[in-house]
């Protein structure tokens, strides 16, 4: 517990959205402030939402003159947590999250960033404009060993290897329900188009098809049914039951909300996951996970759970033998669970420096 005299810090990821994964990085973020008797301001999404579940003062994400406002009354400003600091979706992130840096610098105020991913930075321009951003921070907590070597690699000073805040929720002591947990993503239109413009995509019939009869066939052979767990409803719900209408085995489709979501998943015995946080409150629980391909950040993160995880490239075929393989591994689980949130107390370290600068 820190003795810092901050008294409000502005936090500054993505928050106000459906994606459930960030609401509850910035939940364990504002958790760890108030701890601490801070107060949180940060632009939303959703900022009457916001406000309302996170009893912070939520400003809208798209005014510079509210985000200054609540720079100017801050103590210290946190940008993150999430994967903020990529490329690889869409040319909008970078500018989007980092025009933020340049107001933190106006206003003079100490800062830090807290849980990042840095993994996903593809293209030359966004790596120059990271190395321009990140300067005079206090320190950088990222979430994996790839995001600490690509900003070690541009230059960045104060780098922290950490692990994803997730990590730091306390999940439900509940027992497992003998449930395949899948968390599917539906496929963004292109790096020049906004991902929250993509709701409602889904899958090509073949493919929709393929995953089914994969999905079928793990069910009879290790005897779990499926449950699709959303992440982001508006998006994942339609594709979690384009596949599940049609399977040949029990199916179900839920939609947990912010409160709910750990629990969810920490009910299942595995998961294969396209959702990042899918297979990290999975693996808090004890599941076993299944990395199907979508991003680099999964392949690390299954490395670091070793070898009760996975990365499965061929997302249909051979699904039945990477379940099986690490349900027998997952008795290794709770020695990497306990690293990682080990490693995720080092963004309280970096937290709390932060607050003493301040």
């Amino acid at each position: 517990m820190s003795t810092t005299v901050a008294d409000r810090v502005t936090v500054a990821g993505w928050v106000g959205s459906t994606n459930l994964g960030d609401e509850l990085l910035f939940r364990v973020l504002r958790g760890l402030l108030a701890d601490r008797g801070v107060t949180v301001g940060a632009p939303s999404v959703d900022p009457v939402s916001t406000t309302t579940v996170h009893d912070v003062e939520a400003f809208g994400h798209f005014g510079p003159s509210a985000l200054r406002r609540s720079l100017v009354t801050s103590d210290a400003f946190v940008f993150g947590p999430g994967g903020l600091l990529q490329d690889e979706t869409s040319i909008w992130n970078l500018p989007y999250h980092l025009r933020r840096l340049r107001s933190v610098r106006r206003v003079g105020i100490p800062w830090a960033g807290i849980g990042l991913g840095a993994d996903g930075l593809i293209t030359e321009r966004g790596r120059s404009r990271v190395r321009q951003a990140l300067v005079g921070h206090t320190a950088i907590a990222v979430r994996d060993e790839p995001s600490a070597e690509a900003l070690r690699a541009l230059g960045v000073d104060r780098v922290v290897r950490s692990a994803d805040l997730a990590f730091l929720a306390e999940p439900p002591t509940i027992s497992k329900d003998g449930a395949l947990g899948v968390c599917l993503r539906a496929p963004q239109s292109g790096r020049l188009r906004p991902g929250v413009l993509d709701t409602g995509r889904t899958w090509s019939e073949d493919r929709a098809a393929a995953l089914a009869a994969a999905l079928d066939d793990t069910c009879r052979d290790t005897g779990l049914t499926t449950r699709f767990v959303a992440l982001d409803a508006p998006t994942d719900s339609v594709l979690h039951r384009q596949v599940a209408d049609r399977m040949a085995t029990p199916a179900e489709v839920v939609e947990p909300d912010l409160d709910g979501v750990v629990g969810a998943l920490a009910r299942v015995d595995a998961v294969a996951t396209m959702r990042y946080h899918g297979a990290v409150l999975a693996a808090l629980s004890g599941a076993a996970v299944v990395a199907l391909p979508y991003s680099p950040k999964l392949r690390s993160l299954a490395n670091d759970l070793g070898p009760g995880a996975t990365v499965h490239e061929g997302e249909a075929g051979g699904l039945v033998a990477a379940v099986s393989s690490v349900l027998t591994g997952r008795s290794h689980l709770a020695d990497a669970v306990y690293y990682l949130r080990t490693l995720a107390g080092r963004n309280i370290d970096v937290l709390d420096s932060l607050l003493e600068a301040a």
